[in-house]
């Protein structure tokens, strides 16, 4: 490995640090968000007891199911609001940190892929690279973007700031016999 490629992952993890840190600042450590997350946590426990729950009255299960859900939504939904305003300054600085990259190593093969990328991913692979240059060879921006997004990701698995994750996928992913039997 180049130095140049490993301080540009150096660049990408400080970059994704500081947008973690940001994201605290603005909204997770904030009194309303971490009450709006406890109500999630709850909401989904009811959720998942209710559904586990076995005989009772069809209809009046149904109702208390489909309350829970819908509380559960609103509260998620609270919480998206509340994150939007993290994500407008996070997006701001992410941009000029590609912008910085992109002027520092302007024009240097950083990496080099063990393939030939398809023509689609090559205009990805290859942003501010000369056109002379070989057809698996890697951009600076390119490393400092995939870097920032497994960061990110690894940064949110392991401070655990953010929502949980447990039921936010759609009833189609979660259940997709439902749906395609056609029950709700």
């Amino acid at each position: 490995m180049s130095f140049d490629f490993i301080s540009i992952l150096a660049l990408s993890l400080a970059a994704s640090s500081v947008a973690e840190a940001i994201s605290y600042a603005f909204v997770y450590r904030t009194d309303n968000f971490q009450q709006l997350k406890q109500k999630i946590i709850q909401n989904e426990l009811k959720l998942e007891g209710e559904k586990q729950t076995i005989g009772g009255n069809g209809k009046h299960r149904q109702r208390r199911i489909e309350s829970l859900e819908a509380l559960l939504s609103d509260a998620r939904n609270k919480a998206s609001g509340l994150q939007l305003r993290s994500m407008l300054v996070v997006g701001v600085m992410q941009l000029l940190s590609v912008y910085i990259v992109n002027s520092l190593y302007s024009g240097k093969v950083v990496a080099t892929l063990p393939f030939e990328p398809i023509s689609m991913f090559r205009s990805l692979t290859h942003r501010g690279l000369p056109e002379d240059s070989p057809s698996n060879a890697c951009s600076a921006t390119f490393v400092f973007v995939l870097g920032g997004l497994v960061f990110k990701a690894l940064l949110d698995r392991l401070l655990q700031l953010g929502l949980p994750k447990g039921s936010s996928l759609p009833k189609w992913v979660t259940n997709p016999e439902d749906v395609i039997g056609g029950k709700k």
